[in-house]
């Protein structure tokens, strides 16, 4: 696996490489390894490493771009003469303000031995702890466990360099019995603290509370969504939402509205890479540091993310939120997080009379960007609730909701907050109340 220093160094030299007025190269380097079980067995054990390097040239004010995971010197020096080519057939982009100038980063650990050491023995006894809980009550699992290092460089012309290693230990599990089912998922770049046992008996006794679903009428409803379920929605958030391009071109629904009530009190949400607990990188996909950046705060929109390119179409400052170039979705949050309430679980769905537990989504598209109308599927897991308490499983529901309208709506937020994402982009989201959810109907 290719170091930090030697992924710099690669990024460098492939720099130099590039005859234009002003280079960029992206090394993103990944050593994985995948355990999958279905049936309470293991089904597929799979490595993997790669490295890719990305050349951005610039000729005047046209762009190219060509990458290459061949990098011996004469493929990275064809990369580089492709990526120069490309530049001087494109056309001039007069808004663009050139590659950005180099700022040195937060130093950040974001890379455990303990993920790195997580070897092929450690996920097959993982597999086992996680399928005892469902073998154990006549239920069959299946999911994956996964181990992965990433190495992220980027150099400049103007003398951006920078590199960092990321891990990143996942897992998912779904129990599921004859007519219900459960999942439970892990996440942490911190393989130490990942228990097996326990993810795989979060799933199972979901499963078997879900047996037997029942009928619920398509309605509006108060519902409480899980954290997987949360952090479906904090993902449409930044795709739709939280971007300078969307914004700017009025795709968002913050465009025209900072500094508004757009979102209930209890709805604080901020990207944070910079924070102790944080996964991914600690700067961007052109090496600009990333800044702890508030975008809800008590509901009140602040405003999206930027880099630089947006930052001056804007007038907001760099964020550090850039993606790989080229990408259609300009700057992008990957590192999400809404505040933590100071309710338990068990607190929300005291204060519901008669409504909805949802635990995940499934199958969800977008509708409509500006409202964030989002249409999908609840799944592994929806109940009842009645007089405060859960009383019956029902059967999957299909939902098409404005996101951003129920969560001016919430009304509550629990204390406790769980990851779910990626080791590159993860959210780290409690459960919350909403006080209207529209259903549309059901599975049979």
């Amino acid at each position: 696996m290719m170091t930090p220093d030697e992924a710099r160094a690669l990024a460098q030299a492939a720099v130099g490489m590039t005859a234009a007025d002003e280079a960029e190269a992206l090394v993103v380097a990944e050593s994985s390894a995948l355990t999958r079980f279905a049936n309470n067995r293991i089904n597929q054990n799979v490595a993997s490493t790669d490295a890719l390097v990305s050349i951005r040239a610039v000729v005047g004010k046209q762009i190219g771009v060509a990458s290459t995971n061949r990098l011996d010197d004469a493929s990275l020096k064809a990369c580089c003469e492709a990526a120069v080519s490309a530049a001087r057939v494109a056309p001039a982009d007069p808004s663009f303000p050139g590659l950005p100038e180099p700022v040195t980063p937060v130093a950040a650990q974001r890379a455990c031995d303990s993920t790195r050491q997580f070897d092929a023995q450690a996920r097959a006894g993982a597999v086992r702890a996680i399928v005892d809980a469902s073998a154990e009550r006549g239920l069959s699992a299946a999911g994956k466990v996964r181990s992965a290092e990433h190495v992220i460089a980027v150099a400049n012309s103007h003398g951006i360099d920078v590199g960092q290693a990321i891990t990143g230990a996942q897992a998912t599990v779904l129990s599921a019995g004859e007519t219900g089912s459960g999942w439970a998922s892990f996440l942490s770049r911190d393989a130490a603290v990942f228990d097996p046992a326990a993810l795989g008996l979060q799933a199972a006794e979901l499963a078997l509370r879900s047996t037997d679903p029942t009928d619920l009428e398509a309605g509006s409803y108060p519902v409480i969504l899980g954290h997987e379920a949360v952090a479906d929605v904090m993902d449409f958030f930044a795709y739709v939402g939280f971007s300078a391009k969307a914004y700017t071109e009025g795709r968002s629904f913050l465009s025209n509205h900072i500094e508004d009530d757009v979102m209930s009190e209890f709805v604080t949400i901020t990207d944070d890479a910079l924070a102790e607990h944080a996964m991914g990188a600690t700067f961007d996909y052109e090496g600009v540091p990333k800044q702890t950046t508030d975008l809800i705060e008590y509901g009140v929109a602040l405003g999206p993310v930027t880099d630089s390119y947006w930052a001056p179409k804007t007038g907001w400052p760099n964020t550090g939120h850039a993606l790989p170039a080229p990408n259609p979705y300009g700057p992008m949050p990957l590192n999400l997080e809404m505040a933590p309430g100071e309710s338990t679980l068990e607190e929300l769905i005291g204060e519901v009379k008669r409504g909805v537990y949802v635990t995940r989504f499934h199958y969800v598209n977008v509708e409509d960007p500006v409202p964030v109308t989002l249409t999908g599927m609840t799944r592994d897991g929806t109940f009842l609730i009645e007089d405060g308490r859960l009383t019956r499983p029902l059967k999957n529901l299909r939902f098409t909701q404005p996101m951003v309208r129920a969560f001016r709506f919430c009304a509550g937020v629990t204390s406790q907050r769980h990851f779910v994402g990626t080791e590159e982009g993860a959210s780290l989201v409690p459960a919350v109340l909403l006080e209207s959810f529209a259903f549309t109907g059901q599975t049979r």
